[in-house]
């Protein structure tokens, strides 16, 4: 599956998961830096890819739409060799699996953790 990183992740990320082999973009390298949030959930919509964000815009995916989405939690005042270790390496970890879920936090631990719904009455 795609993995797609939004402009606010560092292009080390991008490079490094290219290098191990992933099918990866990055916003920046596809030129379209400042994209906006509609069009974005629009290719979720159509597409099966992930979307690594910082962006909580994002909370709100639709269940019936095609990509997931992975809302980073990891402080961004952590060196950036730190930062993109957990998110690889989380990564790494959440392709051995096929999830069915659309909403998802990585922690700073490097846990990818699915959102819970909940009905509330």
């Amino acid at each position: 599956m795609k993995i797609l990183l939004d402009e606010n992740f560092p292009l080390p990320l991008y490079h490094r998961l290219r290098a191990a082999g992933y099918d990866a973009e990055h916003i920046i390298v596809l030129g379209l830096r400042g994209i906006k949030d509609s069009e974005l959930r629009k290719r979720l919509a159509r597409e099966e890819l992930i979307l690594l964000t910082q962006d909580t815009e994002f909370e709100d995916v639709s269940t019936d739409c095609r990509g997931q989405v992975i809302i980073s939690r990891v402080r961004q005042n952590l060196p950036i060799h730190r930062r993109v270790d957990i998110w690889f390496k989380a990564l790494q970890e959440f392709m051995t699996r096929q999830r069915h879920e659309k909403l998802f936090d990585l922690l700073e631990t490097g846990q990818i953790v699915p959102w819970e719904v909940r009905n509330i009455e």
